[in-house]
């Protein structure tokens, strides 16, 4: 029986369909030459990059400076409201779920529940204020917000 190459041969009359890939004589020269291409142009796309946007804006806290007071802040507390500040009463079972620290009484409209993780509300209790912040996601009260600065209104 045939094998084969003898059929190839019958069928093509001696020419190769495909014809070998030309081998390189040394691999690893090619790897290497290959390797050192990519790491210059990797290095030059890196500087190219890095200058492009040298011109930009960067902010005082990526730049080390410091940040502006929370009081002082006015772009991150864009809401407000104003009313008497008083502080929520303890709940009767200690299980149940509370939102805010604080209520602000406001006349002819829904209290606000109030919280603060740079206030404290406490020095305000009894006062008439204008709380500013940022509202939050409710799901029991009817407003709740997180407030960054604190005016006593006389």
């Amino acid at each position: 029986m045939p094998d084969i190459t003898q059929i190839n041969e019958k069928i093509t009359g001696g020419d190769r369909i495909a014809k070998p890939l030309s081998t390189v004589e040394n691999p690893g020269r090619l790897l290497l030459s290959v390797v050192i291409v990519a790491v210059i142009l990797g290095t030059l796309t890196g500087y190219v990059l890095s200058t492009k946007n040298s011109g930009s804006k960067v902010s005082p806290l990526a730049a080390g400076g410091t940040a502006k007071s929370a009081q002082s802040d006015t772009r991150t507390f864009k809401d407000f409201a104003q009313g008497t500040l008083k502080a929520k009463p303890e709940p009767s079972d200690p299980g149940e779920y509370v939102e805010g620290t604080h209520n602000l009484i406001r006349e002819g409209a829904v209290p606000v529940a109030l919280t603060s993780s740079v206030i404290d509300l406490s020095k305000y209790e009894g006062k008439k204020v204008k709380v500013y912040g940022e509202t939050q996601k409710a799901l029991k009260e009817g407003w709740l917000m997180d407030v960054g600065k604190v005016e006593e209104v006389k």
